[in-house]
């Protein structure tokens, strides 16, 4: 009798024990932050082995203090690690587990929070344009021009004009430009001054540019500036042999002179250095002149002044720039 009851007594304690077992087996946490860390040892500043998102379900062997040792899922050659994890950022599924003595309190463990980087702007392209904005304004080169030069005396006529210029780009806002141009025109008789012929004007212009750049390609530009006209002028072949059947020899000089100007332009780039130009010119210039008459036979000579010959005038031009 007592040996039966001893029995049934040790039976009922491992029924008791297994049932206890169990229990402990089914514990399971779930993680309710975004992203926990599972550590090798229960401390924060441990080795992280894997990080858990959020919802996972853990299976718990063993907890010691805020710590839980839970074991992770297989990996792909199927090893089954275990670490510690927080109590912080889990919840528990099922009944207590036996806990390990605590050796050292943690705080509670802080899932750093990811900073989320804004994508960089999408480089751009550049213009296939050599200058920039920037620069456009400040190029320095090379032209030739050619137009048409109309003087405000209409006695004096109009005619085509032609020449080169030097451009010096010193800011992007402030350019000099150096030109040298050349037109002829024919003269009409006028008693109070020249008779009819040709004149023949070489205007040799400083020029201070103000450059407004409005993208890489246009660049438009106010100038003003000084110049020396070199002027000279021949009698009418028809006039001249007039005299000369007279016995007179005829001669009409006029004086080379300062003239000023203003006017604007534009500068399309259509190449990297390359670029077509367009622009007028309003010329303010007056000079004088002079006469001789010399007879043939004797060499009496006759002369005289002539006084407030008008050279203003408007260009218009059209050329190539050549920059570098």
């Amino acid at each position: 009798m007592n040996k039966k009851l001893v029995v049934l007594f040790i039976g009922l304690l491992l029924l008791l024990s297994l049932a206890a077992l169990s229990q402990t087996s089914e514990l399971k946490v779930r993680v309710i932050v975004e992203q926990a860390n599972v550590r090798l040892k229960p401390d924060l500043t441990s080795q992280i082995l894997s990080q858990v998102p959020l919802g996972t379900i853990l299976k718990v062997e063993s907890k010691m203090g805020e710590w839980f040792l839970v074991s992770l899922p297989a990996d792909e050659k199927g090893f089954v690690l275990s670490g510690y994890i927080h109590q912080s950022v889990v919840e528990g599924i099922g009944e207590k587990v036996k806990e390990v003595p605590e050796v050292k309190r943690e705080k509670a463990e802080v899932t750093p929070q990811v900073k989320k980087e804004k994508p960089s702007a999408p480089r751009v392209k550049p213009s296939v344009y050599a200058p920039e904005r920037a620069e456009a304004g400040a190029k320095s080169g090379i032209g030739i021009r050619a137009g048409y030069a109309m003087l405000s005396e209409e006695k004096y006529g109009s005619g085509l004009e032609y020449g080169v210029n030097l451009s010096f780009g010193l800011s992007k806002n402030i350019g000099i430009e150096i030109s040298g141009l050349r037109f002829q025109s024919d003269v009409e008789e006028d008693p109070e001054a020249l008779s009819k012929g040709k004149l023949s004007s070489i205007p040799v212009q400083l020029s201070i540019q103000g450059r407004f750049p409005i993208n890489d390609q246009i660049v438009p530009y106010v100038l003003g500036g000084a110049g020396y006209y070199l002027n000279s002028f021949t009698i009418d072949d028809e006039i001249s042999a007039d005299w000369n059947s007279l016995g007179v020899d005829i001669e009409e000089k006029m004086d080379s002179a300062i003239g000023f100007h203003f006017g604007a332009g534009v500068d399309f780039f259509f190449q990297e250095n390359i670029a077509l130009n367009a622009d007028f010119r309003y010329c303010i210039a007056k000079t004088k002149g002079s006469w001789t008459m010399t007879e043939q036979v004797g060499g009496v000579e006759t002369s005289g002044e002539l006084e407030d010959l008008s050279l203003n005038s408007i260009m218009f031009g059209v050329g190539l720039k050549f920059c570098f």
